[in-house]
């Protein structure tokens, strides 16, 4: 699948992978989760994952070309300021999902993906990457973070999203 438009340039620092580590797992303590392990490999595939979804405009790529066995979660988002934004918005949004999630009925995920991978207990290692830069309008962010073991897996939800 070939961009539109070149990808925004990398913005992945090591405040920001800091801030990534600490957001997430704070989240997934809450849902006696362990604590997941940033891992250099999968930061690495975590930076170019967010550079190519960078090349169409906000989250229309999806999640196309993810390997196989690795969970992601995709964050984008404009303002006027000139600046990234920072790792604890996107998980603050996808965490935000929890509002969707029934556990009394943990197979039902229609729009909570985001969360139920955050949270996912079987998630051990994740990696982090964010790219920012002006686009067509506004100054951009997107921010990717990916997890294995992944996350979302059908008969799994029970096990592995549970409540706070």
């Amino acid at each position: 699948m070939a961009g539109l438009r070149p990808p925004l340039p990398d913005a992945t620092s090591d405040g920001f992978l800091a801030e990534a580590l600490a957001e997430a797992n704070a989240h997934r303590a809450k849902h006696h989760a362990p604590p997941l392990v940033l891992d250099p490999e999968l930061v690495e595939y975590a930076r170019s994952r967010a550079a190519s979804r960078s090349e169409y405009p906000d989250t229309e790529a999806g999640h196309d070309g993810l390997r196989e066995g690795t969970g992601e979660n995709l964050f984008w988002g404009a303002g006027s300021k000139k600046r990234p934004l920072a790792a604890g918005k996107a998980v603050a949004e996808w965490y935000d999902e929890i509002k969707g999630y029934d556990f009394g009925d943990p197979e039902n995920v229609a729009d909570c993906g985001h969360f139920t991978q955050l949270v996912w207990k079987g998630s051990r290692r994740m990696g982090a990457g964010r790219v920012a830069g002006p686009g067509q309008v506004f100054f951009e962010t997107y921010i990717i973070f990916v997890f294995e073991e992944s996350g979302n897996n059908p008969g799994r939800f029970a096990e592995n999203v549970r409540p706070a």
